[in-house]
């Protein structure tokens, strides 16, 4: 049990050094080099920040005042740091949200048309497709076209969001193929998945809360852009950066979940007792719903 307290201790000091001292630590070095030493025109004065370094640290400062300024460092940093974690937490509810205002709704709206347009433009190349017959030039515009709606969102989309989306799609695809309530289906899942799988999904949701927290740390250089434009530099390269990984965290834990159901939803049919002698199936989908949705 000693051990199992110090190993997990040691984990939780690790991430709370990677997680937020460090993080915290980068950004006030930056305030303080951009805001304080640097400014708009010396932003490139690297020898007026090393004179700077060399005063906080000299030698006639005492060995307690340098302990005070790194304890008051980390203390600075714990607190930047978990700011930027709860924005983090927003950015994260922003990415995913549903609809909820007038901008949302008009942003949805916006998505559906266009996802219409190129559903629309799929569908009627696939019947012209249809009456001339397959050849490999028809069949490579059927499949560009598909991307290109899918790019948009798998199905009709409902929320503001690429991400919140895609999420969203994995459920309505799971019901289209095999008539069963993924909300309902998941708790359930969750318990008869191997570990390996539901590690797979603990690291993808994981990537996105890190992707969406990378944002916030984005959106905190932004402002000493008044002071230090560079770090306007910064911020948007961030912001990009972690916009960019956080659809690829959205769409990995999407195919993700909706390959836990194609692998593992017969297991659970069969503990649940329904038969499932073969593949899984609407018919078992619907008999699954039913018992765990305790219809009657």
């Amino acid at each position: 049990m000693n051990a199992f307290l110090a190993e997990l201790g040691k984990r939780a000091a690790d991430r709370w050094l990677t997680l937020l001292v460090l993080p915290g630590a980068l950004f006030l070095a930056v305030s303080g080099a951009g805001v304080l030493v640097l400014g708009h025109e010396r932003w490139y004065d690297v020898r007026a920040l090393a004179g700077a370094v060399n005063s906080i640290g000299g030698a006639s400062r005492g060995t307690g005042q340098v302990l005070m300024f790194v304890v008051f460092l980390g203390l600075g940093a714990s607190a930047v740091g978990l700011a930027a974690r709860a924005v983090g937490g927003g950015v994260e509810r922003l990415w995913l949200t549903t609809n909820r205002g007038r901008a949302s709704r008009w942003l949805t709206a916006r998505r559906r048309t266009r996802w219409s347009i190129a559903d629309q433009r799929y569908r009627t190349a696939l019947l012209r497709c249809c009456g001339e017959g397959s050849h490999e030039a028809s069949a490579y515009k059927l499949d560009a076209l598909l991307i290109a709606r899918d790019r948009i969102c798998p199905v009709s989309p409902e929320r503001p969001t690429w991400m919140g989306d895609r999420v969203r799609a994995t459920s309505e695809r799971v019901h289209l193929m095999y008539d069963v309530d993924f909300a309902s289906l998941w708790p359930r899942l969750w318990l008869c998945m191997p570990d390996a799988t539901r590690a797979e999904l603990i690291a993808a949701r994981t990537a996105l809360s890190a992707e969406a927290r990378l944002f916030g740390w984005g959106l905190f250089y932004l402002p000493l852009a008044g002071w230090w434009w560079p770090s306007g530099v910064i911020s948007m390269v961030t912001c990009l950066v972690a916009w960019s990984r956080g659809r690829t965290a959205a769409a990995t834990l999407a195919e993700l979940a909706e390959s836990t159901v194609d692998l593992y939803g017969r297991d659970l049919a069969e503990q649940l007792g329904v038969n499932c002698s073969g593949t899984f199936s609407r018919d078992i989908g619907l008999e699954v719903t039913r018992i765990l949705r305790k219809d009657g």
